[in-house]
């Protein structure tokens, strides 16, 4: 018998599998705007219906109120702590990344595509940062195959906690190319804010089985075991693989052992 939880996983699924299967038909032509934006808020309303369920905590017996309101404040801070630290981790570790300009002549990655005349001729890149969502949906619309474009459109919404919108996009690209290690390891961070750490940590194993020093996925997979998965070891082992990285900014350092503590703490208690 199907559970209730299968059952929302289901439509989950099917909703985001809607999604990367309407932006296909729009590229294709097969299907006119006006109808595509109808659907589109159709799969978007009953995917993010279902996300919401998921992310709910499971039903517990009655708590007394003193204890219920010391649980419910340390899940409040474990959470704002989390989100604390990953947005600074992303700040100099990942975002970098999706917005550094690429260097001239370098391949064609998606930046490209908003560059201005350079002096002495030529394309000089704009520099991402002061690109607006708008802009890049509209230029990932005219460059579907463009993955670099796409996945920093991804970042971008992850960055600002549109979780729906990240994963259809990082859906698309991994249906581009399967085994692109960046798509799976953010996918699965926004699994992990749905409430799936476990499903989480396999796109995010996925990736380091390939490229085992990415240095965002190692940090991903550390706050699954942490947070989502109450595993402070694998945690801490993660951790110690990021603190041997020469090539760690001092911000990141910070970041990286305030974890470490925090983890040692799990630990110590049990």
């Amino acid at each position: 018998m199907t559970s209730a939880r299968e059952r929302l996983e289901q439509e989950r699924d099917q909703a985001l599998r809607d999604l990367v299967d309407l932006d296909r038909q729009v590229a294709g032509g097969e299907l006119p705007l006006s109808v595509a934006d109808e659907l589109r808020a159709e799969y978007e309303r009953t995917a993010a219906a279902a996300l919401a369920r998921l992310s709910e905590p499971a039903s517990a017996p009655p708590q007394p109120e003193a204890v219920a309101d010391s649980r419910s404040s340390h899940a409040r801070r474990t959470a704002y702590a989390l989100a604390l630290g990953l947005a600074v981790f992303a700040a100099v570790v990942l975002l970098p990344d999706s917005v550094a300009e690429r260097i001239a002549g370098g391949a064609v990655t998606g930046n490209e595509v908003f560059g201005t005349a350079a002096p002495g001729g030529g394309t000089a890149p704009r520099d991402l940062s002061t690109v607006t969502n708008a802009e890049l949906e509209d230029v990932v619309a005219q460059n579907p195959d463009v993955i670099d474009m796409r996945l920093a459109l991804a970042h971008r919404y992850l960055d600002g906690a549109d979780y729906l919108a990240a994963a259809r996009h990082y859906l698309v690209a991994l249906r581009q190319e399967p085994r692109n290690v960046e798509a799976q390891s953010h996918y699965g961070w926004v699994l992990m804010q749905a409430g799936e750490p476990a499903q989480a940590l396999e796109y995010v194993d996925r990736s380091l089985a390939q490229d085992p020093r990415q240095m965002e996925a190692l940090w991903f997979k550390a706050n699954i075991a942490l947070y989502g998965l109450s595993d402070p070891v694998t945690a801490l082992a993660v951790l110690e693989q990021l603190r041997q990285r020469a090539d760690l900014e001092p911000d990141v350092r910070t970041q990286v052992d305030g974890l470490v503590e925090v983890a040692r703490a799990q630990v110590a208690g049990g």
